[in-house]
């Protein structure tokens, strides 16, 4: 058991470390080459924080050979990055998005392809005589589509770009190599822990990949959050955890389809479920940033203190009612 929990936690520290070497590399190249702060929330930082889930989907899939762990890693992630950090962040700070043009459509972006990966997941379930790989070049294009339009915005907004930069071009790529070193081990024993520590307690792989591991490998996101809200840069902690659900459902969901293209689950009640609960909260989530709650004096484009408690809440509760509905 000792080696089990040293694996987990060992595991966890080590992709934390990854990650926050790639984020700052990340960073740092950004505005050697100009770019703006939501921009790199959204595209380059969000990339470097999904790079856990992207090494504990590949680990999953290559070294513990389960598809469960894999889905219901971006799954639970998703629901992670929604309710867990931006509940935590908008509590250290309330989050102000933006109201231009082009930011405030991402939010709707992100429920757009929410729902179109879902439809994805829901027809292969029920339809195993489809081809997934498809699919997975459908969400490919998807992807491809997406970081164009985040580059159009870029252009459109034409922010005032700080080119301020803290170390070398050199020192940034190297930082990046180390980091995705760090990434392939950390996910590789993050994951062995977690399927060992789920035969010891009876628990279903599906359950361990939505709870425990994705929490880990949200770690990077939470952190980002966390100094982003600190220092009061909630459009960099917005744009990343954004831009991260897309790269998770998007580009993670792709890969998996490619990777394990013959062995899609079918009729599996678990992550059926998630994937509504993980839509409806994307859904709840966009409507309240867009629009409000009126009826209850909530206004639009602002996560305050009390909003965070209530997404904590909610996270909370998702967490305890798959530990209670074990299959």
């Amino acid at each position: 058991m000792y080696i089990i929990l040293l694996f987990i936690f060992g595991g966890v520290f080590v992709l934390g470390l990854g990650a926050d070497m790639i984020v700052r590399s990340s960073i740092n190249l950004a505005n050697i080459y100009k770019i703006s702060g939501y921009f790199i929330g959204f595209t380059v930082v969000a990339l470097g924080t999904s790079l856990p889930e992207l090494a504990a989907t590949v680990q999953a899939i290559n070294v513990t050979d389960s598809i469960d762990i894999a889905l219901g890693n971006i799954i639970g992630s998703n629901i992670a990055n929604i309710l867990l950090i931006l509940g935590v962040v908008s509590i250290i700070n309330p989050i102000i998005f933006s109201e231009k043009k082009g930011q405030k459509n991402q939010t709707l972006m992100v429920l757009a392809i929410t729902l179109i990966a879902s439809a994805i997941f829901y027809y292969l379930t029920n339809n195993q005589n489809s081809n997934p790989i498809l699919f997975g070049i459908i969400l490919v294009v998807i992807f491809f589509v997406f970081l164009i339009l985040q580059y159009r915005n870029e252009l459109a907004d034409k922010a005032n770009i700080s080119s301020t930069s803290n170390f070398s071009q050199f020192v940034s790529y190297l930082l990046l190599v180390i980091g995705l070193v760090f990434l392939y081990f950390g996910s590789k024993y993050f994951i062995i822990g977690s399927q060992q520590l789920a035969i010891s307690f009876n628990i279903s792989e599906t359950i361990i990949g939505l709870t425990l591991v994705a929490f880990g490998t949200s770690l990077p996101e939470l952190a980002t959050g966390i100094v982003a809200a600190l220092r009061k840069q909630s459009s960099l902690a917005v744009g990343t955890i954004l831009g991260s659900s897309v790269y998770n459902i998007v580009g993670i969901f792709a890969l998996i389809l490619f990777m394990k293209s013959g062995e899609f689950p079918s009729g599996s009640e678990i992550l059926m479920t998630n994937i509504i609960i993980m839509t409806v909260i994307t859904f709840l989530f966009v409507y309240k940033v867009r629009f409000g709650f009126k009826f209850l004096n909530i206004e639009a484009f602002r996560l305050s203190k009390n909003s965070g408690i209530l997404f904590l809440i909610l996270y909370l509760i998702y967490t305890l009612y798959n530990y209670l509905n074990l299959n």
